[in-house]
Formats: C-alpha cells, structure tokens, sequence
C-alpha cells in the first residue's frame, strides 16, 4: 500500500512539472523548423513566379496533386488486391 502511494506520488508531481513539457517541445523546435522548411519555400516561390495567382488557386493546385497521389494508391491497393 506504502509502495503504490509513493508511485502515485511521484507520478503527480512528473505530471505537474511543466518545464519538461517546455523542454521536449523546444528539442523538436529543429526538426519541425526542417519539416516545413520546404513547405514554406514551396509556397514562396510558388507565389513569386505566379505573380497572377492567388492563395486559392494554390490550393487548388496542392489538392489536385493530392488527389493524383491517392489516386494512385487506391489503384495499386486495388490492383494488388486481387493477387
């Protein structure tokens, strides 16, 4: 009874420690930062070649290129089902 007190002691006060939430968040901060880097030069350069263009016609592009992809991956489930 001692010892599952002690554990749930020390597991309220890990979950009440907020500077190892902060901690593991900025650790991370790189590799989000590298995640969307490309992303965002995308969209950039997108934008400064299309001058003429809009946000919604680049997301227009971006979802009609997703579709393409899943389309094809629905087509090669399909396709690889019947095997």
């Amino acid at each position: 009874m001692e010892e599952e007190r002690k554990k749930l002691e020390k597991m309220y006060q890990e979950l009440n420690t907020e500077e190892t939430d902060i901690r593991k968040w900025n650790h991370a901060l790189i590799s989000k930062t590298i995640l969307l880097l490309p992303l965002i030069a995308f969209i950039l350069t997108f934008l400064k070649i299309n001058t003429n263009k809009s946000l919604i016609d680049l997301f227009v592009f971006l979802v009609l290129g997703c579709l393409l992809v899943f389309g094809g991956i629905l087509l090669n489930y399909l396709l690889s089902k019947g095997e």
